[in-house]
Protein backbone atom coordinates (compact mmCIF):
# COMPACT_ATOMS: atom_id res chain seq x y z
CA UNK A 1 0.00 0.00 0.00
CA UNK A 2 1.68 3.41 -1.26
CA UNK A 3 1.81 5.61 1.91
CA UNK A 4 0.59 8.99 1.49
CA UNK A 5 3.04 11.93 1.13
CA UNK A 6 1.82 13.68 3.96
CA UNK A 7 2.26 10.67 6.11
CA UNK A 8 6.01 10.19 5.12
CA UNK A 9 9.25 10.88 7.40
CA UNK A 10 10.78 12.81 4.68
CA UNK A 11 7.32 15.14 3.54
CA UNK A 12 7.46 16.47 7.44
CA UNK A 13 11.18 17.01 7.36
CA UNK A 14 10.74 19.25 4.36
CA UNK A 15 7.58 20.67 5.09
CA UNK A 16 9.61 21.81 8.21
CA UNK A 17 12.09 22.63 6.83
CA UNK A 18 10.49 25.12 3.79
CA UNK A 19 8.79 26.67 7.21
CA UNK A 20 11.92 27.38 9.13
CA UNK A 21 14.00 28.85 6.20
CA UNK A 22 10.67 31.32 5.35
CA UNK A 23 10.05 32.46 8.79
CA UNK A 24 14.00 32.46 9.40
CA UNK A 25 14.43 34.75 6.94
CA UNK A 26 16.25 32.64 4.32
CA UNK A 27 13.80 33.65 1.85
CA UNK A 28 13.00 37.35 1.84
CA UNK A 29 9.44 38.33 2.71
CA UNK A 30 7.61 38.58 -1.15
CA UNK A 31 10.46 36.87 -2.88
CA UNK A 32 9.88 34.13 -5.06
CA UNK A 33 10.80 30.68 -3.50
CA UNK A 34 12.97 28.80 -6.79
CA UNK A 35 12.10 26.27 -8.82
CA UNK A 36 10.32 23.07 -6.88
CA UNK A 37 13.51 21.08 -9.13
CA UNK A 38 15.99 23.60 -7.78
CA UNK A 39 14.31 23.33 -4.38
CA UNK A 40 14.29 19.69 -4.27
CA UNK A 41 17.56 19.45 -4.85
CA UNK A 42 18.67 22.43 -2.23
CA UNK A 43 16.85 20.34 0.27
CA UNK A 44 18.04 17.03 -1.08
CA UNK A 45 14.38 15.89 -1.47
CA UNK A 46 12.21 14.51 -4.04
CA UNK A 47 9.99 16.76 -6.01
CA UNK A 48 6.72 15.86 -4.72
CA UNK A 49 7.60 16.09 -1.32
CA UNK A 50 8.42 19.70 -2.29
CA UNK A 51 5.39 20.24 -3.92
CA UNK A 52 3.51 19.09 -0.93
CA UNK A 53 5.32 21.03 1.24
CA UNK A 54 4.63 24.14 -0.72
CA UNK A 55 1.05 22.94 -0.58
CA UNK A 56 1.44 22.94 3.11
CA UNK A 57 3.25 26.42 3.76
CA UNK A 58 0.17 28.00 1.13
CA UNK A 59 -2.51 26.70 3.46
CA UNK A 60 -0.64 28.31 6.44
CA UNK A 61 -0.03 31.38 4.77
CA UNK A 62 3.49 31.13 4.87
CA UNK A 63 3.70 31.56 0.74
CA UNK A 64 1.42 32.63 -1.55
CA UNK A 65 0.90 30.55 -4.89
CA UNK A 66 0.55 32.61 -8.43
CA UNK A 67 -0.65 30.27 -11.42
CA UNK A 68 1.72 30.16 -14.22
CA UNK A 69 4.52 32.27 -11.86
CA UNK A 70 5.22 29.86 -9.12
CA UNK A 71 5.27 30.75 -5.38
CA UNK A 72 5.56 33.54 -3.30
CA UNK A 73 6.71 34.30 0.06
CA UNK A 74 4.45 36.28 2.15
CA UNK A 75 5.03 39.93 2.70
CA UNK A 76 3.72 39.63 5.87
CA UNK A 77 4.67 36.88 8.37
CA UNK A 78 3.52 38.64 11.76
CA UNK A 79 -0.03 38.07 14.04
CA UNK A 80 -2.39 40.98 14.22
CA UNK A 81 -4.44 41.23 17.17
CA UNK A 82 -8.01 41.94 17.41
CA UNK A 83 -8.60 42.86 20.69
CA UNK A 84 -12.56 43.50 22.43
CA UNK A 85 -10.99 45.81 25.02
CA UNK A 86 -10.66 48.46 22.11
CA UNK A 87 -13.65 47.62 20.39
CA UNK A 88 -15.71 48.19 23.45
CA UNK A 89 -14.09 51.11 25.09
CA UNK A 90 -16.70 53.80 26.55
CA UNK A 91 -16.33 56.65 24.15
CA UNK A 92 -18.42 60.54 24.67
CA UNK A 93 -22.01 60.64 22.86
CA UNK A 94 -21.06 61.75 19.90
CA UNK A 95 -18.13 59.92 19.37
CA UNK A 96 -17.25 55.81 18.32
CA UNK A 97 -14.73 53.35 19.10
CA UNK A 98 -14.85 51.66 15.76
CA UNK A 99 -12.86 48.35 14.58
CA UNK A 100 -10.54 51.18 12.39
CA UNK A 101 -9.14 52.83 15.55
CA UNK A 102 -8.69 49.51 17.38
CA UNK A 103 -6.48 47.77 13.78
CA UNK A 104 -4.74 51.22 13.65
CA UNK A 105 -3.34 50.84 17.01
CA UNK A 106 -2.14 47.03 16.47
CA UNK A 107 -0.45 47.73 12.93
CA UNK A 108 1.38 50.81 14.73
CA UNK A 109 2.87 47.91 17.56
CA UNK A 110 4.28 46.14 14.61
CA UNK A 111 5.97 49.45 13.05
CA UNK A 112 2.92 48.87 10.28
CA UNK A 113 0.41 51.57 8.86
CA UNK A 114 -2.83 51.00 7.26
CA UNK A 115 -3.91 51.60 3.94
CA UNK A 116 -7.76 51.58 3.09
CA UNK A 117 -9.48 51.48 0.14
CA UNK A 118 -13.44 52.28 0.25
CA UNK A 119 -15.77 51.90 -1.80
CA UNK A 120 -19.79 52.14 -1.44
CA UNK A 121 -22.88 51.37 -3.88
CA UNK A 122 -26.34 49.98 -3.58
CA UNK A 123 -27.51 46.69 -3.69
CA UNK A 124 -29.99 43.87 -2.47
CA UNK A 125 -29.09 42.56 0.97
CA UNK A 126 -27.44 39.42 1.39
CA UNK A 127 -30.60 36.46 2.08
CA UNK A 128 -28.90 36.00 5.65
CA UNK A 129 -28.52 39.49 6.49
CA UNK A 130 -31.97 40.81 5.43
CA UNK A 131 -33.86 39.68 8.28
CA UNK A 132 -31.49 41.41 10.45
CA UNK A 133 -31.91 44.25 9.04
CA UNK A 134 -35.43 43.95 9.03
CA UNK A 135 -35.37 44.35 5.50
CA UNK A 136 -37.76 42.02 2.65
CA UNK A 137 -36.03 39.78 0.70
CA UNK A 138 -35.52 41.90 -2.16
CA UNK A 139 -34.38 44.59 -0.14
CA UNK A 140 -32.09 47.22 -0.94
CA UNK A 141 -28.86 48.35 1.43
CA UNK A 142 -26.21 50.66 1.70
CA UNK A 143 -23.01 48.70 0.88
CA UNK A 144 -19.82 49.84 2.15
CA UNK A 145 -16.62 47.69 1.38
CA UNK A 146 -13.21 48.75 2.71
CA UNK A 147 -10.28 46.81 1.67
CA UNK A 148 -7.52 47.50 4.08
CA UNK A 149 -3.62 46.71 3.73
CA UNK A 150 -0.90 46.35 6.01
CA UNK A 151 2.60 48.35 4.88
CA UNK A 152 5.85 48.90 6.86
CA UNK A 153 5.80 52.79 8.45
CA UNK A 154 7.60 55.33 5.87
CA UNK A 155 6.97 53.01 2.62
CA UNK A 156 6.65 54.87 -0.50
CA UNK A 157 3.32 55.19 -1.46
CA UNK A 158 3.80 53.08 -4.56
CA UNK A 159 4.78 50.00 -1.77
CA UNK A 160 1.54 47.62 -2.46
CA UNK A 161 1.94 46.40 0.51
CA UNK A 162 -0.24 43.38 2.20
CA UNK A 163 -4.03 42.65 2.23
CA UNK A 164 -5.28 42.17 5.93
CA UNK A 165 -9.47 42.25 5.76
CA UNK A 166 -12.10 43.21 3.85
CA UNK A 167 -14.65 44.82 5.54
CA UNK A 168 -18.66 45.17 4.20
CA UNK A 169 -20.97 47.03 6.11
CA UNK A 170 -24.57 46.98 5.43
CA UNK A 171 -26.48 49.55 6.40
CA UNK A 172 -30.80 49.87 5.73
CA UNK A 173 -31.37 52.79 3.05
CA UNK A 174 -34.06 54.20 4.95
CA UNK A 175 -31.10 55.55 7.28
CA UNK A 176 -28.35 56.15 5.11
CA UNK A 177 -29.39 57.25 2.07
CA UNK A 178 -28.62 61.02 1.30
CA UNK A 179 -25.96 61.14 4.27
CA UNK A 180 -22.70 61.40 4.78
CA UNK A 181 -22.80 57.76 5.02
CA UNK A 182 -22.83 57.46 1.42
CA UNK A 183 -19.08 59.00 1.30
CA UNK A 184 -16.31 56.76 0.56
CA UNK A 185 -13.99 58.93 3.47
CA UNK A 186 -15.94 59.08 6.61
CA UNK A 187 -12.80 60.51 8.44
CA UNK A 188 -12.31 60.14 12.13
CA UNK A 189 -16.42 59.22 12.64
CA UNK A 190 -16.63 56.46 11.43
CA UNK A 191 -19.61 54.03 10.54
CA UNK A 192 -20.78 54.21 14.31
CA UNK A 193 -19.96 57.96 14.85
CA UNK A 194 -22.21 59.10 11.80
CA UNK A 195 -25.14 56.81 13.32
CA UNK A 196 -25.36 58.78 16.59
CA UNK A 197 -24.86 62.18 14.63
CA UNK A 198 -28.11 60.95 12.55
CA UNK A 199 -30.39 59.63 15.74
CA UNK A 200 -29.63 55.86 15.13
CA UNK A 201 -27.03 55.55 18.72
CA UNK A 202 -25.93 51.88 19.05
CA UNK A 203 -26.35 50.45 22.42
CA UNK A 204 -26.22 46.66 21.35
CA UNK A 205 -23.76 44.44 19.75
CA UNK A 206 -24.06 41.42 18.91
CA UNK A 207 -20.54 39.01 17.01
CA UNK A 208 -20.49 36.06 15.67
CA UNK A 209 -17.10 34.25 14.31
CA UNK A 210 -16.91 31.62 11.98
CA UNK A 211 -13.71 30.13 10.26
CA UNK A 212 -14.05 28.99 6.66
CA UNK A 213 -12.63 28.48 2.99
CA UNK A 214 -12.43 31.61 1.27
CA UNK A 215 -14.50 32.63 -1.99
CA UNK A 216 -13.02 33.10 -5.08
CA UNK A 217 -13.19 36.99 -4.57
CA UNK A 218 -12.42 36.95 -1.44
CA UNK A 219 -9.00 35.11 -1.70
CA UNK A 220 -8.54 37.31 -5.14
CA UNK A 221 -8.92 40.09 -2.74
CA UNK A 222 -6.71 38.74 -0.44
CA UNK A 223 -4.01 37.46 -2.21
CA UNK A 224 -4.47 33.74 -0.64
CA UNK A 225 -4.92 30.68 -1.46
CA UNK A 226 -8.38 28.53 -2.37
CA UNK A 227 -6.51 26.29 0.76
CA UNK A 228 -6.09 29.50 3.01
CA UNK A 229 -8.96 29.56 5.84
CA UNK A 230 -10.03 33.00 6.88
CA UNK A 231 -11.97 34.08 9.60
CA UNK A 232 -15.69 35.95 9.30
CA UNK A 233 -16.54 38.19 11.75
CA UNK A 234 -20.34 39.38 11.59
CA UNK A 235 -20.83 42.00 14.25
CA UNK A 236 -24.53 43.25 14.23
CA UNK A 237 -25.44 46.85 15.88
CA UNK A 238 -28.81 47.78 17.29
CA UNK A 239 -30.56 50.64 18.99
CA UNK A 240 -33.55 49.74 21.24
CA UNK A 241 -35.69 49.46 18.48
CA UNK A 242 -33.99 47.80 15.34
CA UNK A 243 -30.42 46.57 13.88
CA UNK A 244 -28.80 49.75 11.84
CA UNK A 245 -25.69 48.00 10.89
CA UNK A 246 -24.33 44.46 9.79
CA UNK A 247 -20.40 44.62 9.61
CA UNK A 248 -18.89 41.58 8.27
CA UNK A 249 -15.25 41.16 8.29
CA UNK A 250 -13.34 38.59 6.46
CA UNK A 251 -9.71 38.27 8.04
CA UNK A 252 -6.53 35.97 6.83
CA UNK A 253 -6.66 33.24 9.25
CA UNK A 254 -3.01 33.09 9.24
CA UNK A 255 -2.88 36.77 10.00
CA UNK A 256 -4.66 37.11 12.58
CA UNK A 257 -5.12 36.46 16.16
CA UNK A 258 -8.39 37.55 18.58
CA UNK A 259 -8.64 38.19 21.91
CA UNK A 260 -11.88 38.74 24.42
CA UNK A 261 -11.58 39.96 27.62
CA UNK A 262 -14.03 40.60 30.39
CA UNK A 263 -14.79 40.67 34.06
CA UNK A 264 -17.43 39.78 36.47
CA UNK A 265 -19.30 41.66 38.56
CA UNK A 266 -20.55 40.26 42.24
Amino acid sequence: MTQHPSATPEFRSVAQRLREAVTGGTYEPGSRLPAAAELAEHLGCTRSAVERAVRVAAAEGLVTTRKGSGAYVSRLLKRITRRTDGLLRSVPDDEAAGPDDALEAELRALGLVARHFPDVRTERAPQDLAALLGLKRQGQVLVRETRTFAVAAGSAPTDPGTPVQLVFTYLPLDIARNTDLERPDLGPRGVEGLLIELGHRPTDFSETVDVRPPHEHEATALEIDADNRVIQLTRTAATVDRTVAVTVSVLPAHLWSLSYRWTTTT
